[in-house]
């Protein structure tokens, strides 16, 4: 699958890092490459392959750097 035409999708070269703020209502998915998440206050390092995905489950500010040319998918949970 080309990925690059995939809606919504960004792109994350080797060494780049993507700092937002995020929370339990988000989801990231690695389409490609690796990604390295974490979050403020969580001593975890989350690591992402082509086709993982993490449910963020906390509020505040989140860091994912690209461990290799990598493509991400960020999704917010529509509320009822």
């Amino acid at each position: 699958m080309n990925h690059d035409l995939l809606p919504g999708s960004t792109r994350l070269d080797n060494g780049r890092l993507l700092s937002r703020v995020t929370g339990p209502d988000e989801r990231i998915e690695c389409l490609s490459g690796v990604l390295w998440v974490t979050q403020d206050g969580d001593p975890r390092d989350i690591i992402l392959e082509a086709g993982d995905g993490f449910d963020f489950d906390r509020r505040g500010r989140s860091v994912i750097s690209a461990f290799d040319d990598s493509r991400l998918l960020l999704l917010t949970r529509l509320r009822p």
